[in-house]
């Protein structure tokens, strides 16, 4: 009841200009925390979109290295049971290679 008593009809009508102005500054603030939520989703789900990509260059990169891996041990196998072969590949690659540094000089 006291509560009552202190609001007068001119105190009332102070209060009310200051309502608007608070509703306006709220549906400014909804609009602002409506921005940053689509701004949050987009940032989301461009860093799952990232983090997909870099799982699949990872997976990438894993097939890559042991490949790689299976390529060098089998290139060491074959230097191993054939020094022959070998001699003769690094024999015909030097006269390629000389030949056709001959030929681009002259």
């Amino acid at each position: 009841m006291k509560i009552k008593a202190l609001i007068t009809p001119r105190s009332t009508l102070t209060l009310f200009p200051t309502s608007k102005y608070n509703n306006a500054r709220l549906d400014e603030l909804a609009s602002k925390l409506s921005t940053f939520r689509n701004v949050n989703q987009e940032i989301d789900s461009q860093a799952r979109a990232d983090l997909s990509m870099m799982d699949e260059i990872q997976n990438s990169f894993g097939s890559m290295y042991s490949n790689l891996r299976n390529s060098s041990s089998r290139l060491a196998r074959s230097m191993k049971a054939g020094n022959n072969i070998w001699k003769m590949v690094g024999v015909a690659l030097a006269i390629f290679f000389l030949t056709y540094g001959l030929f681009k000089v002259f």
